[in-house]
């Protein structure tokens, strides 16, 4: 997330990736809880000053696995195509992707999609990182740019190889910026 974003602002774009995926915890460890809300599923325990509102969900994305914010408040989704296929068939026909969400209305909700990249192995993690989006896509990395702004990534470079998978594939995990931002 960009600087530019205005701090309540900020507030509801980490509330809606987390959305998303539920489980994931918002509060540092001994924050004061102001309110549990359940969307669909557990409580979603936030601070006060935090609101929970869901800003995507079908038909713009159907199956999130994890999600990252550019500068300008899009939203990119790496999304499991639904299927469970034998590895050596995934790796044959890789079918999940990363969407693209906007807020064309600017209202704080997305109504917007592209398919950013498609023909991926099962994107196990996503990552903003200056004009490109990182997905671990075992057993690479990709690094993800969209060159002329169109929502479609233009460019597709390998980051990193790490060259075999095993068992079902769930080899790979993150990519994440440490303490360094490396």
């Amino acid at each position: 997330m960009g600087s530019s974003l205005p701090a309540a602002r900020g507030r509801r774009w980490l509330i809606a990736g987390a959305l998303l995926l539920p489980g994931a915890s918002l509060l540092p460890p001994g924050a004061a809880v102001a309110a549990d809300v359940a969307v669909g599923g557990p409580a979603i325990s936030v601070p006060d000053g935090f609101v929970v509102e869901q800003v995507a969900g079908p038909p713009l994305v159907e199956r999130p696995v994890a999600v990252a914010f550019d500068a300008d408040g899009r939203l990119y989704v790496t999304e499991s195509s639904g299927s469970n296929a034998p590895l050596v068939e995934q790796q044959t026909d890789p079918r999940h992707r990363v969407l693209q969400l906007r807020d064309a209305d600017g209202d704080g909700r997305y109504d917007d999609r592209s398919v950013f990249a498609d023909g991926l192995m099962m994107p196990q993690g996503c990552l903003w990182h200056r004009g490109s989006v990182y997905v671990a896509a075992p057993p690479q990395i990709l690094r993800l740019t969209d060159t002329d702004d169109d929502g479609v990534a233009d460019s597709r470079v390998v980051w990193h190889d790490g060259g075999t998978l095993t068992g079902c594939g769930n080899d790979l995990h993150g990519p994440a910026l440490g303490p360094d931002g490396r």
